[in-house]
């Protein structure tokens, strides 16, 4: 942890020398203390790679290390003070009396007095630790630095399927999914074990049995629950409710909830999953009861413990046993390599390495992490030959965990270490995390690059190398997970300055720098005492209610604070006081008002009050936070926004703003340079000013357009027309930059959409890669998306008014020298509740007579179509979509033949009721049917490979129209599922 002492000293010494050029007046002692700190820090540079390392096993060197760190804390918080206090000097002066004046005076030598001291002490501190002379290097090493490639992550792309190499974990798959179908009849709760060390593979285990495609068939619900040791009751069953079906948003009680889960999965059979249970009473205590009650559930459970599966009385217990070498060694290559990479140079010095991770699936991982930054053989022989674990940590931590950790660039360690104060499970949002650790100072800028998008690429390269588990269901990585492990281990090496309280471990340290708090805690500790603190993090806590009115004067170094899902009511107004703080985050509380004094929090960056739904309104000096970068106020209860928005110049996310009579105004847009992410809402109450307003915005990447559209058909066009041409004009004003990347329209009562949409929009948004169009209801005529160069996902929903899709939506295309292609990079198509649509075209003949080829959508993949009763009939010219790959088709309930795709791999009808034929799909291979009562005819489908047929009525019939000499894998099954899904995650298809 050298390095990142090193890292330290590098942005301490920065922040100094711009202190130092912004030639801010000060008194002599502390210019004298600055300069003798600037001394103290180029010394400090040189401190020992190893020095985190030598604390471990030397109790005296760990007492340096610790003093060491400690210091290295109270200079960042002098520093950041100082500046915060420089910067407002630095302020044109305002005019006062004679009396404020002399006031003014006073209170600048008392802080200027107080920061001399502070310095001087520090450098006392400084000059005892030199003493140790065999802690700092002779030699300064080159400081290794975070390599930033920031990568186009516009596009999609399927999830890869879950990890699964060699014929154990495949044998136990099938042994155990056999096993349960087998007894799914039993009316009775069943329950089977899965047991083995951390980091062996139980919870990948579970998740392919979970996803198993004769599970889905079997069971008619599927709930799976992450047991945390910090789990709360109420938590776990609301998560249960919601996975079977049910509604629980207004619950808060076990009493209300227990009711609930019983009528929700009553008369249902349930496949039941608790992944990664610590004791038994999760489910003797709260779970059997309620599950007992069902028709039968199967309950399957991850655990280290042998003992919680006996008291449990599991049925069977599969022991997940460590990997052997040869498939380790799979693992290893195709984990540090690409598909195509050339490796075999390295498979000896690979299986060394396999050998040193000692069958563990995660250790393998996290090494091949290390791995895929070396390129060499002699860098692989070096990770090999390094030393792969420190005295002093506990067993199941030692060897690849710490080397994963240990071989981490500096300022990713940090963002490592910062992630273990999380819960444990716990959804690490891309969007999130980043501003915490530029909040934290942990992100170094980068050249061209925004400091959120360098801290962005910190997070996709923890992922990379495995040190985050990315949520399959997100297929851009936006939200990740911790491995408790490795998790254990980030908590193990902050132990001394960073805790995460739960039930287990509520004892407070002193001089405890960050904090997080479980929602399992019900006495929140005095806060107060901790006058150190740097971060705070509550996350949906319903204990904490109250917050001391005097707690905020105590916490004068706090950067972050997160009180997210907390019972909370009231912020004191002694939050002004917290001169330091970065990132304020009162998301899903109960507020009712914000104070005047967060007028005060002259550093913050981040303010997040979404579904503050007790909000009415928000304080005008929150206009005057000119450090503001990031402001949410999406789902609140506020009627009104202050004017003043144009002033905070360095808004780059400005989410849930509108329009108010006497308060925030379109046209204060203008003036708003950084903005990237804008969602502007309410706009049927906005007034035209005539003049564009997002036209200069040069940096938008992102744009939502917001009318309040009622949910019902009745409610959706309820404007007059002569507010519906208001409407119309202001989305006119509303033209974006063209550096624009996604637009949504949410809610749009206008007859026509606006002209900077219809008319070259290839001009207008030459770079936009995602077009959502969702309760357009009064547009009968869709824009000429076809003719955008760069549009890769474009999605149109519940647009009443349209019946025929055609020219209009192609558009004239994209011109080249040799053709004119039709959405030329379109790879996702989403067509969903277009109730009165009737008819949909792709014929381009209107643009035959050039002499240019014509192509139509050459990058399509998947078509998405859903929720359109009235279609007739696909596209004719849908077949001449080349790479078309998976199409999924439901609710078409006038559609009676899909036919004539050639390229189409996988297939998926559902719930269309006039379905009949499915014909001349030559390279079909996947098709899965449910809920189409009258399909009973196929031809020409000679490729198939996997029939799934549910509640078809006619299935035997179908099945009798393809060859016989087919190898065909055939699931015919009736369940009454009710329009429930029951088929395999689409993301388990290749």
């Amino acid at each position: 942890m050298g390095t990142i002492l090193d890292s330290f000293t590098w942005k301490f010494l920065e922040k100094l020398g711009q202190l130092v050029e912004d030639e801010v007046v000060m008194t002599l002692s502390v210019k004298k203390g600055i300069k003798s700190l600037m001394k103290n820090l180029e010394f400090f540079r040189a401190v020992r790679e190893d020095a985190e390392a030598l604390a471990m096993e030397d109790p005296w060197i760990d007492s340096w290390w610790k003093n060491m760190r400690d210091v290295m804390f109270d200079v960042d918080d002098i520093i950041d003070l100082f500046m915060v206090h420089s910067q407002k000097l630095l302020q044109p002066p305002r005019p006062v009396c004679c009396n404020q004046l002399r006031f003014s005076s006073f209170a600048k030598f008392s802080f200027d007095h107080m920061i001399a001291k502070r310095i001087m002490n520090i450098n006392e501190k400084f000059e005892e630790i030199k003493m140790n002379k065999e802690m700092f290097s002779l030699e300064r090493t080159t400081r290794p630095q975070v390599q930033i490639t920031i990568v186009d992550r516009r596009q999609t792309s399927p999830v890869d399927e879950l990890e699964v190499v060699g014929e154990d974990i495949r044998r136990a798959i099938e042994d155990m999914v056999k096993m349960t179908v087998r007894n799914c009849y039993d009316n009775r709760s069943t329950v089977f074990g899965i047991q083995g060390m951390g980091g062996i593979g139980k919870t990948t285990l579970a998740q392919k049995i979970y996803n198993e495609e004769r599970i889905r068939e079997k069971f008619q619900v599927h709930i799976w629950l992450c047991i945390s040791q910090s789990y709360t009751e109420t938590g776990l069953l609301k998560q249960a409710i919601r996975m079977a079906g049910g509604i629980c948003d207004q619950l808060e009680t076990k009493t209300e909830l227990l009711p609930l889960l019983v009528d929700t999965i009553k008369e249902k059979s349930v496949f039941l999953v608790l992944d990664d249970v610590w004791k038994s009473d999760v489910w003797i205590d709260l779970l059997q009861l309620p599950f007992e009650r069902g028709l039968n559930s199967h309950v399957i459970v991850t655990t280290r413990n042998l003992d919680v599966l006996e008291e449990m009385h599991a049925v069977y217990t599969h022991k997940v046993n460590k990997m052997n070498d040869c498939d380790g060694l799979e693992l290893l290559m195709k984990k540090s390599f690409a598909p195509n990479e050339q490796r075999r140079q390295f498979s000896d010095v690979g299986h060394q390495i396999v050998k040193m991770c000692d069958g563990l699936p995660l250790a393998i991982k996290v090494v091949a992490g290390v791995l895929s930054t070396k390129r060499t053989r002699a860098e692989w022989e070096s990770i090999r030959d390094s030393k792969w674990s420190i005295h002093g940590l506990p067993k199941e931590l030692e060897g690849p965990l710490y080397l994963s950790y240990n071989n981490l660039p500096p300022e990713l360690k940090q963002c490592f270490l910062w992630c273990a104060l999380l819960p444990s499970n716990f959804g690490i949002r891309r969007d999130a995390v980043a501003y915490w650790w530029v909040a934290e100072g942990y992100v170094t800028k980068v050249h061209q690059y925004s400091i959120h998008e360098v801290a962005e690429e910190y997070y996709h390269e923890l992922i990379r190398r495995n040190l985050l588990q990315p949520k399959p269901e997100y297929v851009d990585e936006g939200v990740s997970t911790m491995h408790d492990l490795l998790r254990s281990l980030g908590q193990f090496l902050t132990k001394d300055h960073s805790l995460f309280m739960n039930l287990k471990n509520s004892k407070a340290l002193s001089n405890l720098r960050h904090l997080g708090i479980g929602n399992d805690v019900e006495e929140i500790p005095t806060i107060e005492e901790q006058k150190c603190l740097r971060s705070l993090l509550i996350f949906d806590n319903k204990n904490f209610k109250i917050i001391h009115k005097d707690i905020f004067r105590e916490l004068k170094h706090i950067r972050v604070l997160v009180l997210s899902g907390t019972s909370i009511q009231i912020i004191p107004e002694s939050v002004g006081n917290l001169l330091l703080l970065r990132l304020l985050d009162l998301s899903y509380t109960k507020i009712e008002k914000l104070p005047e004094s967060i007028g005060n929090l002259t550093s913050l960056e981040y303010l997040s009050l979404l579904s503050c739904k007790h909000l009415d309104s928000l304080p005008a000096s929150v206009m005057t936070l000119s450090n503001i970068s990031f402001l949410e106020l999406v789902k609140t209860g506020i009627d009104h926004v202050p004017k003043g928005i144009a002033k905070l110049q360095k808004l780059c996310n400005l989410r849930g703003v509108f329009e108010s009579a006497t308060g925030f105004r379109l046209d204060e847009l203008q003036r708003l340079s950084n903005i990237q992410h804008l969602r502007v809402e309410k706009l049927e109450k906005a007034a035209s000013t005539g003049a564009f307003v997002l036209k200069n915005n040069l940096h938008l990447r992102k744009l939502s357009l917001c009318c309040t559209v009622g949910v019902n058909t009745h409610d959706k066009t309820h404007y007059q027309i002569n507010e519906i041409e208001r409407i119309q004009q202001v989305y006119e004003i509303l033209s974006p930059s063209p550096s624009l990347l996604y637009i949504f329209f949410l809610g749009f009562p206008g007859l026509r959409f606006p002209d900077w949409l219809c008319s070259e929009p290839e001009h207008n948004m030459p770079n936009l890669g995602h077009m959502h169009l969702n309760e357009c209801v009064s547009c009968s005529e869709l824009p000429p998306a076809g003719q955008m160069p760069e549009l890769l996902v474009f999605q149109i929903k519940g647009a009443d008014s349209i019946v025929n899709i055609g020219a209009d939506l192609l558009g004239k295309g994209v011109s080249s020298a040799k053709c004119i292609t039709v959405f030329p990079k379109l790879e996702l198509l989403l067509i969903i509740d277009m109730g009165n649509l009737e008819n949909w075209s792709l014929n381009t003949d209107y643009l035959c007579g050039r002499s240019e080829q014509l192509v139509l959508m050459p990058c399509l993949k998947r078509l998405f179509l859903n929720g359109c009763p009235k279609l007739k009939a696909l596209p004719e010219d849908l077949h001449r979509i080349a790479n078309l790959r998976r199409i999924h088709i439901e609710g078409a309930h006038k559609l009676q033949e899909v036919d004539n795709l050639p390229s189409v791999l996988w297939l998926k009808v559902k719930n269309n009721r006039c379905l009949r034929r499915i014909s001349n799909l030559c390279k079909l291979q996947d098709l899965l049917a449910q809920d189409c009562p009258a399909l009973d005819q196929a031809e020409n489908i000679i490729s198939l490979k996997r029939l799934y047929m549910v509640d078809c009525p006619n299935a035997m019939q179908f099945r009798m129209c393809l060859l016989e000499e087919q190898e065909l894998a055939v699931r015919v099954v009736t369940t009454g599922a009710d329009g429930r899904d029951i088929f395999p995650d689409e993301s388990l298809y290749n």
